[in-house]
């Protein structure tokens, strides 16, 4: 991991304002939740919620967690395979799509709500929609505010064409450790 200088580390001392105006990986703050017995569920801009409602002083009022009692995935995949109730886009399930639709598959937000919401439906119907959100002319999806890393990099290659994965990664240390003007859009 690259150095970060200038950056506080996150605790309960650091003011709400400061804390909002830093890059933190999803990793630091599940243990700054777990050090102040907060909750741990969710994604990073509800961790990020938690977090800020705690160094602002507000009580927190934890929502209840869904009643949705995942299937337990196949070890094996076949396009006939029927997509069970919570189930998530592993490893083992990218790596059945890479051999089925090429070395060039990934999960992008298309299939990836699919296969969170495709309770009932095929692997062929999520192959299908994969194909169909990487087709020719077809428009880019949004990225979700929570994935600013996945979005750095279609900005940085939209911005420098013919740049490589590494000059992008560096440039993602550089702003990573950098202060935000402002807090983005999203962020609490």
């Amino acid at each position: 991991m690259m150095p970060k200088p200038g950056r506080p580390d996150l605790s309960s001392a650091l003011r709400p304002e400061e804390f909002r105006a830093w890059y933190w990986l999803k990793s630091e703050l599940m243990e700054f939740c777990r050090s102040e017995k907060l909750s741990t569920l969710g994604l990073k801009c509800d961790l990020e919620g938690r977090i800020l409602a705690r160094l602002s002083g507000k009580a927190l009022v934890e929502l209840p967690a869904a009643k949705r009692k995942a299937t337990v995935m196949p070890v094996h995949f076949a396009m006939e395979t029927v997509i069970g109730k919570g189930w998530r886009c592993n490893p083992a399930l990218g790596a059945f799509f890479r051999q089925a639709l090429g070395n060039g598959f990934h999960f992008n937000a298309a299939t990836r709500e699919f296969i969170h919401n495709g309770e009932g439906r095929t692997i062929a119907e999520a192959a299908i929609c994969y194909q169909n959100s990487v087709a020719p002319g077809r428009k880019k999806s949004i990225i979700p505010a929570q994935l600013e890393y996945n979005r750095h990099f279609r900005e940085y290659f939209a911005q420098n064409p013919g740049a490589t994965r590494e000059e992008a990664i560096a440039a993602w240390w550089t702003r990573r450790n950098a202060r935000r003007p402002r807090a983005p859009l999203g962020v609490p």
